[in-house]
């Protein structure tokens, strides 16, 4: 009958114990150990000692110096023969420590300690995505996104099925502005956890999400606006390209003396000798006369809803503004 994870998790423990209890590392190393012990033992539900009933009293030092080929006796008094690769073992318990001792530089905000552990740690053992999360989240902490992304895509290579790398991925991209990007290591986060997505992956995505859409609405703006530039629309004009004379009155006297089309045009009619006859022409007509006696007068500035309703002054002024460009619409094509 082979051991459980439980027995093995003892074995490890009675090993790092012991080594705390013989001082046979650095007192920082000794804090990290102990922090060890207290997670697996709490992750395992085993204590201290109790290896010792399973192995036959047999420590792992002991199991692995015989090439860890050992007959081990079971409850049911059967002889059990367990094979546990001797340098596995202590890469995996060197790496595991090294990765708590940056867990521990990352609570403390010391990023740098941080990724030089998890560092040394993927060198002892560069199969547990774990590590390369765990940098990732301490570059990003740091505003390396760039190294951030790529240790996350190396999280994601060596376990396809790690949510935790998605989410340091889709958090890296989303700091970089690539919001589609993110959005798609998001929604790769909910996909692998299903029911068990928590809220915060959930809200993630959704952040992701609003920021993409919000991109695509700015796009679609800028495009239409690029397009009405192309058309050569603009005010002023109408799309027949003659002189839209209603659309400059619309912002009253103020407005059309400070629109630059109304002024080059007036610029040009004062250049041009038709112009000027049409001019003379305009100020004999009953309505153009009254109108300027009214304002003269002390009367207030003539209503610009008046002309634009006069059919007759509306087309006199079209005729005016329209024929003193030299035949031309705003946009320079003939008409």
């Amino acid at each position: 009958m082979s051991p459980s994870n439980k027995d093995i998790s003892a074995l490890i423990v009675d090993y790092l114990a012991d080594v705390v209890d013989k001082k046979s590392v650095s007192e920082d190393s000794i804090d990290s150990l102990n922090v060890a012990i207290e997670c697996i033992t709490e992750a395992f539900g085993v204590e201290k000692g109790s290896s010792s009933a399973t192995f036959g009293g047999k420590k792992l030092v002991e199991l692995l110096s015989t090439g860890i080929s050992t007959e081990l006796p079971s409850s049911q008094g059967e002889n059990v023969k367990v094979n546990i690769p001797a340098e596995d073992a202590e890469l995996k318990s060197k790496a595991e420590s090294l990765k708590l001792e940056g867990n521990k530089a990352m609570a403390g905000k010391n990023y740098e300690t941080a990724i030089k552990k998890y560092s040394e740690a993927i060198s002892v053992l560069p199969t547990n995505a774990v590590y390369y999360a765990n940098r990732a989240a301490a570059h990003s902490s740091l505003k390396n996104y760039g190294e951030a992304v790529r240790d996350a895509e190396s999280a994601v290579e060596v376990d396809p099925s790690y949510s935790k790398g998605y989410s340091r991925l889709g958090y890296a991209k989303f700091a970089q502005g690539k919001s589609e990007e993110a959005l798609e290591a998001y929604k790769k986060v909910l996909d692998i956890e299903g029911d068990s997505a928590t809220d915060v992956m959930r809200r993630d995505y959704e952040t992701a999400k609003r920021k993409v859409e919000q991109a695509l609405e700015l796009n679609k703006a800028d495009k239409t606006e690029a397009s009405n530039r192309d058309t050569g629309e603009s005010d002023g004009a109408n799309p027949g390209g003659g002189f839209d004379f209603s659309s400059m009155l619309g912002g009253g006297l103020g407005g059309l003396l400070n629109n630059p089309q109304v002024m080059q045009a007036a610029q040009q009619m004062m250049q041009n000798p038709q112009a000027m006859n049409q001019m003379e022409r305009m100020m004999q007509n009953p309505n153009v006369r009254q109108m300027a006696e009214k304002f003269t007068g002390g009367n207030g500035t003539p209503n610009l809803n008046d002309i634009m309703n006069n059919p007759a002054l509306r087309d006199m002024a079209g005729n005016l503004f329209g024929g003193a460009g030299g035949g031309t619409s705003p946009g320079g094509a003939p008409k």
